[in-house]
């Protein structure tokens, strides 16, 4: 008997079928299509481990490549500027114009001293604080002190060096390669999936930054695929969506994710609705087992054949038959509850009022449901969008920059913490649209939580922050199990 062949599974047919039947007219760029080929690949381990391939990524990646240092709103004056450290390398973005922004190498050129470690506003010259040379916010050298001693020095040659500056949807990037391609030739068509409400409409609305345990790639990785929502959120799974309904594609330097609900779920069991009496409560859709928030602040989770269990938000048993419960649904459930945002309120109150004795694919009523949220904000655009755009849709532009698409306000960006190979900053940004009657004040500073800190100690995520606490707890788990993975077997396991 011949050996069937494996084929990879597509759900292009069912997706373009899902398009076909949008309520609106869909963007060309959702029609494209551009599968990830061959399809998964082992890597090995030291790709995430060892400091000579980090230290060769500094050399081939960072020293080379088109990356996002900061964002327009925060340089809205001219000598405005923001420091942007990466890998061990220190650059200063400076608004030397109305309209044009440069950026320097962040150190002085007497001794090396970095000219700013942090941001600052309104600067007419940068004045290292060391020994006092001093800079035009141009670049050019404006003073040195006791200048008789270095006889010769050819002030005209002693200008701070610049790396190349690219803007795109007010974002700044930077590239330390002179010889560097144009960023429009780096993002190729990437804007052309954002023409209804581009980035350039768009403010900063929060940043939140935090130092988490593991290689930059780890949490980058775990921010491009929704394989993981199953086991990661699975309160997720009750809302909407299931296990088999992402599409990935790849154009150039950029890949994208649609999680559209394209496909029938597979597998999944169906429980019994839970009581609707106002308690804190989720199930798993895999187990059926059932978390709910007790007065004290625990948890207690019952099977359904009815063993039971009190746990601790961090899911450490406190009393109960059972032992080992999922983590990410006792911290979802238990700990600090983040009161929602205006966004998250709005949505449930339309939830609320939503008929559902009518025959609405729930992905179309969540689509109007946001068309009616934006319609405040946008009303010029709110009607034109397509159901499909109200997907979770997420972009990856290589190396580390991830804004989503659509109308999602989620912006990420994930770098090495200095060299450190085992440690990265992930950072979170909200870009919401500008309303159009150009009342906005966006974020003026960076929110850094501490390394050990809970995401919830940063409200204006709302209930993102909860989602982040499952994420990470992830994290640095993933990294110490790499460093105990069996290299060789990693390899060549069939």
């Amino acid at each position: 008997m011949a050996e069937a062949k494996a084929t990879v599974r597509t759900m292009d047919s069912s997706y373009h079928k899902l398009l076909d039947e949008d309520t609106r007219p869909v963007p060309e760029s959702y029609r494209r299509d551009s599968p990830i080929e061959p399809g998964p690949t082992r890597i090995t381990i030291d790709r995430y481990t060892s400091q000579e391939f980090f230290d060769q990524e500094v050399e081939k990646v960072w020293k080379r490549v088109w990356q996002v240092a900061c964002h327009e709103d925060d340089l809205p004056g001219v000598g405005d500027y923001v420091p942007y450290d990466i890998a061990g390398m220190s650059f200063l973005v400076v608004r030397t114009g109305e309209n044009e922004i440069k950026a320097y190498y962040n150190a002085c050129l007497h001794r090396g001293r970095k000219l700013r470690e942090n941001r600052g506003k309104a600067a007419t010259e940068l004045r290292c604080p060391f020994h006092a040379w001093t800079w035009n916010i141009d670049g050019s050298l404006r003073q040195v002190p006791c200048q008789w001693d270095y006889p010769g020095l050819e002030p005209e040659k002693e200008s701070l060096p610049e790396v190349k500056v690219g803007r795109w949807g007010r974002f700044v990037f930077i590239n330390p390669d002179p010889d560097c391609e144009p960023l429009e030739d780096f993002l190729g068509d990437l804007p052309s999936h954002f023409e209804l409400l581009p980035y350039e409409r768009r403010y900063k609305e929060a940043h939140v930054a935090k130092v988490i345990r593991c290689n930059w790639k780890v949490a980058s990785e775990a921010f491009m695929e929704s394989y993981h929502v199953i086991a990661t959120h699975p309160q997720i799974l009750l809302g909407g969506a299931h296990d088999v309904d992402t599409k990935y594609d790849v154009f150039g330097n950029y890949s994208r994710a649609i999680r559209c609900g394209a496909l029938e779920s597979q597998g999944l069991p169906e429980w019994d609705p839970l009581p609707a009496d106002g308690k804190r409560r989720v199930r798993h859709p895999l187990n059926g087992w059932v978390y709910e928030a007790t007065d004290d602040g625990l948890v207690r989770v019952t099977t359904p054949k009815g063993q039971t269990g009190l746990f601790t938000p961090n899911a450490e048993p406190v009393e109960g038959e059972l032992g080992d419960v999922n983590p990410h649904l006792c911290d979802w459930v238990g700990g600090l509850q983040l009161p929602q945002s205006d966004f998250e309120k709005a949505m449930a109150e339309r939830a609320a009022k939503d008929d559902r004795k009518n025959q609405t694919h729930p992905r179309v009523a969540y689509a109007q449901m946001q068309r009616e949220v934006l319609r405040s904000v946008v009303p010029s655009v709110a009607d034109k969008i397509a159901d499909i755009e109200f997907s979770s849709v997420f972009f990856t532009l290589f190396p580390n920059f991830h804004p989503w698409g659509s109308f999602n306000r989620i912006v990420y960006r994930f770098r090495p913490n200095g060299r450190k190979v085992d440690e990265c900053i992930m950072e979170c940004m909200y870009l919401a649209p500008i309303p159009e009657d150009g009342e906005y004040t966006p974020a003026s500073k960076i929110h850094w939580l501490g390394v050990d800190d809970d995401w919830t100690d940063a409200p204006e995520l709302g209930m993102l922050a909860k989602v982040f606490n499952q994420d990470v707890r992830n994290l640095p788990y993933v990294q110490e199990g790499l460093h105990a993975m069996l290299l060789d077997e990693w390899i060549e396991r069939p």
